[in-house]
C-alpha cells in the first residue's frame, strides 16, 4: 500500500469513536497526558485508562524515513509510548571470522539519528524509547551471516539447525564466543549512552535465548546471563527499559530477578505463561497481554478482553501492548482495533 493511502487509511481507522471504557473517575485523571498516564501506570496510581504502546517492523532504508514512519504511527493510532525499532544491522567482522569483533562507538549510527528525528518530531509529546537485541541475539544474527548459510531458505528446521551449531561453537571455542559477546556488549552498552544523550527513556531490550532449544538454564548463565545483565545495568537509570523475553519457559523465569529493569515483558501466547505467575517473582510493571502472533484476527472486543485479563492479573502497574510485534502487513483497519478496544 503506498504511503499516503497508508495514512489516509490509518488516520480514518483510528478516528472510530466508541463508548470509552469506565476506568480511571478520580480527580486528575479524566484528560491524562500520554507521559502523565504513563507515569501514573508506573507508581500504581489510578488513571483515565491504561497507557498503550504497540509496534511493527519498518525497514526503511533511511533514518528519516525510518523516524517519519514511527511518528505517523504515534500519531494516527495516539500510542502513550513509541518504540522506536531498530531495522538496522550490527556491522560484521572484517577479518573472516565472524566471532573477531572490536567494541565500537555505536554499532548503530542510523539508528541514533533515527532517535534524533523521533524525538525533535515528538517535541515533548511522549516518551520514547529504543530496540536493543540482547548479546546473544546479536551473535547468532552475525553467526547466521556466514556464508555457508546465505542462501539457506528461512524456516524454523534451517534456524534450530543454526542454533544448535552455534551452541556447538560455544562449547568448542568458548574464547571466541566470549571475544565476541565482550566486543557486542560493550558496543551495545556504548550505543545506551548516546541515546540516553538523545532523550531516550530507556530501550526494548530483547532477551531471545531463556528457552531450552538454546541451551540449558546453566548455559545460559555460562554463556549469556552475564553480557544481559551488563546491558541492562547501563540502563539502570531509565524509567521505561523493559526486559523483553522474547522466549521464555518456566525453569528461567526467576533468572533475571537481579537484573534493575524497571519494566516486563513476556509472551504469553508463545511461552503459555500466564501474565499471573510472572507476578509471583516480578514486583515492577507489566508491559504486554495482547496476543501478537494472531493479532490481525482479533476483534476489539477480543482485544480489549485481553487487555482486561492482563491488567486483572499484573495489578495497577500495567501498560497494555503485545507481547511483541505485531505483523508488519497489519491493515490500518486491523491496527486501529487496539487503540478503538481502549476506547480511543
Amino acid at each position: 500500500m503506498k504511503r499516503r493511502k497508508f495514512l489516509a487509511s490509518a488516520a480514518a481507522a483510528a478516528s472510530v469513536v466508541m463508548a470509552r471504557p469506565l476506568f480511571g473517575t478520580g480527580s486528575g485523571t479524566s484528560k491524562l497526558s500520554h507521559k502523565e498516564r504513563v507515569d501514573r501506570a508506573l507508581r500504581g496510581q489510578e488513571v483515565d485508562r491504561p497507557p498503550f504502546t504497540f509496534y511493527h517492523h519498518y525497514k526503511r532504508p533511511t533514518a528519516q524515513q525510518e523516524a517519519q514512519d514511527h511518528l505517523d504511527f504515534h500519531r494516527a493510532y495516539n500510542t502513550d509510548i513509541v518504540k522506536v525499532m531498530n531495522d538496522f544491522d550490527y556491522p560484521p567482522s572484517t577479518t573472516g571470522k565472524w566471532y573477531e569483533l572490536k567494541p565500537l562507538d555505536s554499532p548503530y549510527s542510523n539508528q541514533l539519528a533515527t532517535l534524533k528525528y523521533v524525538r525533535d518530531g515528538l517535541n515533548g509529546d511522549a516518551y520514547f524509547i529504543d530496540t536493543i537485541y540482547g548479546p546473544y541475539m546479536t551473535a547468532m544474527i552475525l553467526y547466521q551471516s556466514q556464508p555457508q548459510y546465505a542462501n539457506l531458505p528461512k524456516s524454523d528446521e534451517v534456524q534450530d539447525e543454526q542454533i544448535k551449531s552455534l551452541h556447538e561453537f560455544q562449547q568448542h571455542n568458548p574464547d571466541g564466543w566470549h571475544t565476541a559477546l565482550e566486543a557486542i556488549t560493550q558496543s551495545t552498552i556504548n550505543h545506551i549512552q548516546h541515546a540516553k544523550q538523545i532523550g531516550a527513556s530507556g530501550a526494548l531490550v530483547s532477551v531471545f535465548n531463556a528457552e531450552s532449544k538454546f541451551g540449558s538454564v546453566e548455559d545460559y548463565q555460562k554463556y549469556t546471563r552475564p553480557y544481559d545483565k551488563r546491558v541492562f545495568e547501563a540502563l539502570a537509570d531509565t524509567k521505561l527499559t523493559v526486559l523483553h523475553l522474547h522466549y521464555l519457559e518456566r525453569p528461567y523465569v526467576e533468572l533475571f530477578k537481579d537484573f534493575p529493569a524497571p519494566i516486563i515483558q513476556h509472551s504469553v501466547k508463545t511461552s503459555g505463561i500466564a501474565i499471573s505467575e510472572i507476578r509471583k517473582h516480578y514486583a515492577q510493571p507489566f508491559l504486554g497481554g495482547v496476543d501478537e502472533i494472531d493479532y490481525r484476527k482479533l476483534t476489539v472486543s477480543e482485544i480489549r478482553r485481553e487487555w482486561t485479563k492482563a491488567r486483572e492479573q499484573a495489578g495497577a502497574k500495567y501498560i497494555a501492548a503485545p507481547g511483541c510485534s505485531v505483523p508488519n502487513d497489519s491493515t490500518p483497519e486491523e491496527l486501529g482495533r487496539f487503540p478503538q478496544a481502549l476506547g480511543l
